[in-house]
């Protein structure tokens, strides 16, 4: 008897075309909505789905089919907002980045249907800006009048307040500027707030190492890479990166490594958990003294994987290499297991600063008066709260007025 595909599960909500797995028959298919804009634009999605954990490519059997995803069916669309970054930052572009892509795909139909004699066959709605500006405000429209999602995402205050955060409460004179990087009297001087933080603690007798989230991208690719290369793993292939240690205007030639097809995701940490347990406790040094042997001896064996993760600069480094020197082992091996969990969701949103004194050390992340914290800055006090433990403080650095 034909099924009728009662309850499914969107395999990869961040694909433009989604794919949706029946529980009943297993048939994997898309919702005929995306029909026009799949066979127009993204024919080459059509075919197969690509899961969001684990990253396996899995083969589309039944094509597209009526009344599939939630909206067709009469329910509330779930939200999917990406990560921001630069260029998408607002909630907008964050929550309807794929019914601002489609719109934009739309646009150009419409434009290349009134100007089929004179345009470029490599012309593509990628390389129309005034489309994106024009879908944008379409949207926010939208939006405005109908709204078809909701922006429910903790605040600062609700963050701070949740994971019962420290903070720590500075004030400081704030000097005009003409860029986005706020600057601080200091005597004669001015500097940033961080510097400002720095001899903050500095005073009380506190060393510090400004880490913010590269230092640790070194640490893992230092300690991990000869786990995530290993030759043994089926699912690892070749893969190559640009060669950014050559110099601006030179050709880089790629450099080429073993990488796993689902690295960085939580498939990963689920499906290698035997052999993460074994290497922890067979292969990764127990103790700092050898840690500190590894990270030197590891470093240039680790090149490709650290290219990579945009890990190479050497101020990232030697970062890297203080945090093995203050941190003690045991909560060094936490966030690895941490980023190896998935480190594509884990790898952002480290504080700025590491502040020790002796065996005593926190994390700290700065503020400046109007400053927030990003999304991934919440994600990781959430993650730090549940998982890896680490003492940390929010310092909140207010303006105060030039004196007359």
């Amino acid at each position: 008897m034909d099924c009728s595909h009662i309850e499914v599960r969107c395999i990869n909500p961040y694909e433009f075309i989604r794919k949706y797995r029946c529980l009943a028959c297993d048939a994997l298919m898309m919702c005929s909505c995306d029909e026009e804009i799949g066979r127009a634009f993204l024919a080459h999605q059509l075919k197969e789905g690509v899961e969001l954990e684990t990253q396996a490519r899995v083969t589309v059997t039944l094509g597209f089919q009526a009344n599939v995803c939630r909206e067709c069916r009469g329910l509330s669309p779930e939200p999917y907002p990406v990560h921001a970054a630069p260029g998408r930052t607002s909630k907008i572009k964050r929550f309807y980045w794929r019914e601002i892509a489609f719109r934009q795909m739309q646009l150009f139909a419409e434009w290349k249907s009134r100007h089929s004699e004179d345009r470029s066959d490599v012309e593509s709605w990628l390389t129309r800006p005034d489309f994106e500006e024009q879908a944008l405000d379409e949207i926010k429209r939208l939006h405005a009048s109908s709204p078809k999602y909701q922006f429910e995402e903790p605040s600062q205050k609700d963050i701070i307040e949740r994971f019962a955060v420290e903070v720590i409460d500075l004030s400081a004179i704030y000097i005009p500027v003409n860029h986005a990087k706020v600057r601080i009297v200091e005597g004669p001087e001015s500097i940033t707030v961080e510097d400002f933080v720095c001899h903050h603690f500095q005073h009380l007798g506190y060393e510090v190492i400004f880490s913010e989230s590269r230092p640790f991208h070194v640490l893992f690719g230092v300690f991990c890479w000869s786990l995530i290369q290993e030759q043994a793993d089926p699912r690892v292939r070749t893969v190559g990166v640009a060669d950014r240690s050559v110099p601006p205007g030179e050709k880089a030639s790629p450099l080429w490594f073993l990488l796993p097809d689902d690295f960085g995701t939580p498939g990963y940490g689920t499906r290698r958990r035997d052999a993460i347990d074994n290497y922890f406790q067979e292969v990764l040094p127990q103790t700092r003294e050898d840690l500190l042997w590894a990270f030197d001896y590891w470093l240039e064996h680790s090149r490709q994987l650290r290219q990579y993760l945009w890990a190479e600069q050497q101020d990232d480094v030697r970062a890297a290499r203080q945090i093995v020197e203050v941190l003690p082992t045991e909560v060094l091996r936490r966030i690895l297991r941490y980023l190896l969990d998935s480190y594509w969701a884990n790898y952002c949103g480290w504080p700025d600063l590491l502040v020790f004194r002796g065996s005593e050390f926190f994390f700290a992340e700065v503020k400046s008066s109007h400053d927030k914290l990003s999304q991934d800055q919440k994600h990781w006090i959430e993650e730090n709260h549940a998982r890896l433990l680490l003492p940390f403080r929010i310092v909140k650095v207010h303006r105060t007025m030039q004196p007359s």
